[in-house]
């Protein structure tokens, strides 16, 4: 936020202000999720996972706003790449921790390694389409209830037209592959942490 102010500052431009906007949809889900409590009414508790999973793309969405990046008078090229990644590590952070939150509920409620194996995976590919939804069809996530038919028109187009569905996919599983392999290094590194400190203790 500090690199955001800055620019301004600098610029006297509101170019990347868009950022703020974009981190706070991606503290939308983290916020829901740590709501949720199991003692919670069933509707309340279907009601907050599924808005969870339905604004979740937001977190890792911010990666794309590398797409604005380019060559500009007013600001180095450099201060932009740092402001841009400091917003999607922000976005990738409150990424995970829903993630991680979803998982143990599922582990609470289905008591199956296997099935919260196949959530995780569900979690992943639905968030790295909704990317592909935001960026490249731009859609987003209240257009589930205002906009529902034409959402749903585009995404079947874009799954089932021969002219669009080969970038769907592809767009799709790169990001399905990318979220699975930071949230996996990222569970792999708490471990590590914690059997080093009950090493150290």
């Amino acid at each position: 936020m500090l690199l955001l102010v800055a620019r301004i500052i600098r610029t006297e431009q509101l170019s990347y202000i868009f950022l703020t906007w974009n981190l706070f949809l991606a503290f939308i889900p983290y916020l829901l999720i740590k709501n949720f409590k199991m003692e919670q009414n069933k509707l309340v508790q279907v009601l907050i996972i599924g808005t969870t999973i339905l604004f979740l793309p937001n977190a890792p969405y911010i990666i794309t706003d590398l797409f604005h990046l380019r060559e500009r008078i007013a600001a180095p090229i450099w201060l932009d790449l740092i402001l841009i990644l400091s917003f999607a590590f922000l976005g990738m952070v409150f990424f995970v921790l829903s993630v991680n939150q979803l998982l143990s509920i599922s582990n609470l409620l289905f008591r199956s390694r296997l099935i919260t194996s196949g959530i995780k995976l569900f979690i992943m590919g639905s968030s790295s389409y909704g990317i592909y939804l935001g960026r490249y069809l731009r859609f987003n996530s209240w257009d589930v209830v205002f906009n529902p038919f034409h959402l749903a028109k585009q995404m079947l187009t874009s799954v089932f037209n021969e002219n669009c569905y080969k970038e769907t996919f592809a767009v799709t599983i790169t990001f399905t592959i990318f979220l699975y392999l930071v949230f996996e290094i990222v569970a792999s590194l708490k471990g590590a942490t914690n059997t080093q400190q009950n090493g150290l203790s």
